[in-house]
């Protein structure tokens, strides 16, 4: 861990951009102040619990990420969360208010807790999302989603951010029904010396889960979410199915190697698993999923080409249709 007062320079860019921001935030000027929140219910059971918090100030709704203090001082994860609060794009989960230290109830006892106040995605996760409506989840849905996947991770790169930690929990329905990627307690401006995230399994790339525990060495770190952005759109398509199941076998099939020495068969291994015809996984799906999932890092498709390629470019719902797909499926 790093201390709370030693986290690394951030790049020029990223510095510009908080420098325009106070933070944190005064809790005068706040939209909402930690004794004007009504906690209501929580809302994950992560390291990190997150509670649904109401704001009497201006009558919102919010998501209170809760950190519990280590060695008496703010949560490491915590300080490196923070850093974020400049971020505002609309495939970006906002942070709106942010306290290093306050008295509360934590797991039945009175803890010192430093907490952050985001906005507040109502329709969920797109885990759950997926895995309860897979047979919903349309091609152009899947398209849909992806692009404002890849438009959020683009305003991120070109902030200077890495999130390092990309995959279907961390990756929010908004209240507009929109795309919002969440959670950036791990992840890494340019310039930082360390790299905090180990990704998780079966969305990292082998640079993570083939280098053992020790930090992985990451010559550039935005490759890290081109990866995990294909292993996410795998599973978009799939409704749900891994592309793989790392250094174990799905079905007594190793899918990695078969994905890096033998392309043709990890595709026909996967429409026999998914029992699909061959031809659910069409030629330019394909293409721009091998391209993200490169085993060398440095020969993933940059944005610039995800965005040049026949499946991005396919068929996608307007907004209007979007809202009225999702409330459909919803219920809502």
């Amino acid at each position: 861990m790093f201390a709370t007062n030693n986290v690394p320079r951030p790049s020029t860019k990223f510095d510009d951009m908080v420098s325009k921001k106070m933070m944190p935030h005064h809790p005068t000027t706040s939209p909402a102040t930690y004794q004007n929140l009504t906690v209501i219910k929580r809302l994950s059971k992560a390291k990190f619990p997150v509670f649904l918090a109401a704001s009497k100030t201006d009558r919102k709704n919010y998501a209170m990420k809760i950190f519990a203090q280590k060695d008496g001082k703010p949560h490491p994860y915590y300080k490196n969360e923070i850093r974020f609060s400049s971020l505002k794009h609309p495939n970006v989960i906002e942070i709106v208010y942010h306290e290093d230290e306050k008295d509360t109830l934590y797991k039945d006892e009175i803890k010192k807790v430093s907490f952050l106040l985001m906005e507040f995605a109502p329709h969920g996760d797109f885990f759950d999302f997926i895995t309860k409506n897979r047979e919903q989840l349309d091609e152009r849905l899947a398209r849909t989603y992806f692009r404002q996947l890849i438009e959020g991770i683009e305003y991120l790169h070109a902030s200077g951010v890495a999130h390092l930690d990309l995959k279907p929990e961390n990756l929010l329905i908004g209240a507009d029904f929109n795309l919002k990627i969440a959670d950036f307690d791990l992840s890494h401006v340019y310039g930082d010396s360390k790299i905090w995230s180990r990704g998780t399994k079966y969305y990292r790339g082998p640079e993570f889960f083939k280098s053992g525990p020790s930090e992985p060495q990451l010559k550039n770190p935005s490759t890290a979410d081109i990866y995990s952005a294909g292993a996410v759109l795998f599973i978009l398509k799939s409704g749900g199915i891994y592309p793989h199941s790392e250094n174990n076998t799905l079905e007594g099939v190793d899918l990695v190697n078969l994905l890096y020495h033998d392309n043709g068969q990890f595709w026909k291994q996967h429409s026999d698993i998914q029992d699909k015809p061959e031809s659910f996984f069409d030629r330019d799906f394909k293409e721009l999923f091998n391209n993200m999932v490169k085993y060398d890092p440095q020969e993933r498709w940059t944005i610039s080409k995800i965005k040049e390629s026949k499946w991005y470019n396919g068929p996608v719902y307007t907004p209007m249709e979007l809202q009225r797909k999702m409330k459909k499926i919803l219920k809502c």
